[in-house]
């Protein structure tokens, strides 16, 4: 037995004063720190260590003795390979070893200590090895196996204590990290913000300033206008639409979308919203089909006529050479009104449906030839969850693509017969 045991503790006060001590840790630093301190007083080592097993390398983490000079402060700390020195090896094999005589064994590291006989415990949580306990002695044989099933027994009770203090860092240190990430998307996302603010408000006075002189000039020229002005208008809005675009999609991610409510007839919203279209679809030889009831709801016009013509317009682009585009709108449960566009167009796959509402996403092998800058859903989404309301989209590959949107308030003064209507 170890000739500095405190002969006053019997074997059991000793393991229920240890036990105790790892209890009131707070800390996985307090933790070690006490281990070592109280496995070399009341066991009486000369030199004790603790190293805890971080990827492949064995690393010192509390001491006591001689490598511990002062207050929490390891002397040389040094970094063991798993598999490699005596410690190494108990790491790797995560076994007890006690080396009589160190100076007939090869593997031996020397430390600060520089003793003749060395004793390493592993220390192992839920079948796996999470450091190290080691002692060193000034004597040859100077641990017996009283020491090592002392040192054994105290292993296995901070094991488990070790490796919950670890998980618990491990945990804080992620969410810290996730705060963190959190924090600086947070600062680059409104930095993104301002910039894309002011310099789409910066655009938007001399573009409106372009797009007045233009049709200016166009009305002074009468019908003998050059024809570069009309590309000159039609440029400048394409840009102002997407400007005005950038925006929404600002004041969306800002939750700063305002809504002006009033009586609306969804009927005039989607016959006005399909007219706008019309030539487009003529042009992409698309047939639309117009179905509504007479329903009245308590909405904001001009933002819900902003859904439409992105939905049918999506619609219109990627659909086939005399393919339809079909427009419902209807009462559904309640006071939801349903405005339905279907289309026989190129479909999605699920995996691009999932990625459908992403800002500046597009998707098949349209993207690089259909017009638009992949917004329009994703601002349509906004607008219609500020109106409480929600949007729906199923598709297949190939055949086509059903979007569906409720909006509350809906108030029908009549509900008839859907008449058909057709706009070639």
């Amino acid at each position: 037995m170890n000739a500095g045991k405190n002969p006053e503790l019997t074997d059991l006060e000793i393991v229920n004063r240890f036990a105790i001590s790892l209890l009131q840790q707070n800390s996985l630093d307090d933790l070690l720190w006490s281990m070592a301190a109280n496995l070399g007083e009341v066991l009486g080592f000369e030199d004790c260590v603790i190293y805890l097993l971080l990827g492949d390398k064995l690393v010192q983490k509390a001491a006591y003795g001689v490598k511990n000079p002062a207050a929490r402060d390891i002397k040389n700390e040094i970094t063991i390979p798993l598999g490699q020195g005596i410690v190494g090896s108990v790491g790797q094999s995560g076994k007890t070893e006690n080396v009589p005589d160190l100076s007939v064994d090869p593997r031996y590291i020397q430390d600060e200590f520089g003793g003749c006989s060395e004793l390493a415990v592993p220390l192992i949580a839920d079948g796996r090895v999470i450091g190290v306990l080691d002692s060193e002695s000034s004597r040859i044989a100077g641990f017996d196996r009283h020491d090592v099933d002392m040192l054994e027994s105290l292993a296995n009770i901070a094991a488990p204590r070790i490796a919950s203090a670890l998980a618990q860092l491990a945990k804080e240190e992620a969410e810290q990290a996730m705060l963190e990430a959190k924090l600086e998307a947070e600062r680059a996302n409104r930095a993104k913000s301002e910039f894309l603010a002011r310099m789409s408000h910066e655009l938007k006075t001399p573009l409106n300033a372009i797009l007045g002189f233009a049709r200016l000039i166009m009305v002074r020229s009468g019908p003998d206008y050059d024809p570069q002005i009309e590309k000159i208008l039609q440029a400048g809005e394409h840009l102002l639409r997407l400007i005005n675009e950038s925006l929404d999609i600002l004041r969306a991610e800002r939750n700063e979308i305002t809504l002006e409510i009033s009586r609306v007839d969804v009927g005039d919203v989607v016959s006005d919203s399909v007219a706008m279209l019309a030539q487009d679809a003529e042009k992409a030889r698309v047939e639309l089909l117009v179905s509504v009831e007479d329903l009245q709801l308590d909405s904001d016009p001009q933002r819900l006529r902003q859904v439409v013509i992105n939905l049918v317009s999506n619609a219109i682009k990627y659909n086939r050479e005399q393919g339809e585009v079909r427009i419902t709108a209807r009462r559904a449960d309640g006071s939801m009104a349903e405005i339905l566009v279907e289309d026989t167009g190129i479909g999605m796959s699920d995996e691009e449906r999932q990625k459908l509402f992403r800002p500046f996403t597009r998707f098949g092998e349209r993207q690089d030839t259909v017009e638009g800058h992949g917004m329009g859903l994703s601002i349509s989404r906004q607008i219609l969850r500020a109106m409480g309301g929600r949007i729906d989209v199923s598709s297949e590959p190939g055949k086509g693509t059903r979007v569906s949107v409720k909006i509350p308030g809906c108030r029908p003064e009549s509900v008839v017969a859907a008449v058909g209507q057709d706009i070639a």
